[in-house]
């Protein structure tokens, strides 16, 4: 049975067109119809009609299988194959990146950059997340001086001031290393032991900087994760399929 066929006509400004406007009433009836659900995760490269195969054993019950998701574009609710997210990445981004193809993948997935940090997620619970104004906010209300820092952790260098670069190595336990802003290091002694003359900052350590408990989200996981979440459907028992399947021509009928 196909789903569209059922659907009265209508016109809008002049064109003959599908009356899908009983389409909540469709779904009130499916919803208060079906007393249990089957849990399903799509996998990869299934499409709806699949699913309605598997399952009910005829793919002209597509509908139902769309509907008790509230999909109305499975082009966009659907979840897309492995090979189609790449594509609807590209096409997403190139115009922001001004780049084309691969190009877009791999800035998407680039972990020296900051352009394509969509959040920060905390480790410790998933639904917790940050922007990044709130991240550096973070990150930066525990910037110390380094003569307050604390041997044998770790911290991020924001602010070089006038320590030299062999008091760099002495301090950070490394040799003929030249540091620059941004660099991480595990200190090697305490700040203490640097002279008293010279002042630089240090960004957090893995014990006590709140920021620290957030990872960045970047474009392609951020949308590798929705394409996932879109992979979590439900199915209507078939022991309803037939009641719904005979309400639905009469909902859907021109008679009143």
């Amino acid at each position: 049975m196909s789903y569209f066929k059922h659907f009265p006509k209508t016109i809008i400004n002049g064109v003959e067109a599908l009356d899908i406007t009983r389409k909540a009433s469709l779904n009130k009836l499916i919803k208060d119809s079906a007393l249990s659900y089957m849990s399903y995760t799509v996998a990869d490269g299934e499409r709806p009609e699949d699913v309605a195969y598997y399952y009910y054993d005829d793919p002209q019950l597509v509908w139902i299988v769309l509907l008790s998701n509230d999909i109305i574009d499975p082009y966009s609710s659907w979840p897309k194959s492995n090979a189609n997210l790449d594509g609807y990445i590209i096409s997403q981004y190139e115009e922001k990146t001004g780049l084309k193809g691969d190009a877009v993948l791999l800035w998407a997935k680039d972990t020296s950059i900051a352009a394509n940090i969509v959040y920060y997620q905390s480790q410790f619970d998933p639904e917790v997340t940050v922007n990044r104004a709130s991240f550096v906010q973070l990150a930066n209300s525990h910037t110390v001086t380094l003569d307050k820092a604390t041997t044998a952790t770790e911290y991020t260098i924001t602010e070089l001031g006038n320590v030299s670069q062999p008091d760099w190595n002495t301090f950070a336990g490394t040799t003929n290393k030249t540091y620059i802003l941004g660099d991480t290091f595990v200190s090697a002694q305490s700040g203490a032991s640097i002279s008293s003359g010279s002042s630089a900052s240090v960004k957090g350590s893995s014990a006590t900087n709140p920021a620290r408990e957030y990872y960045a989200v970047r474009v392609y996981d951020h949308e590798f994760n929705l394409n996932e979440e879109k992979r979590e459907i439900q199915l209507i028992n078939k022991g309803y399929v037939a009641t719904i399947v005979n309400q639905l021509k009469t909902l859907l009928s021109d008679e009143k």
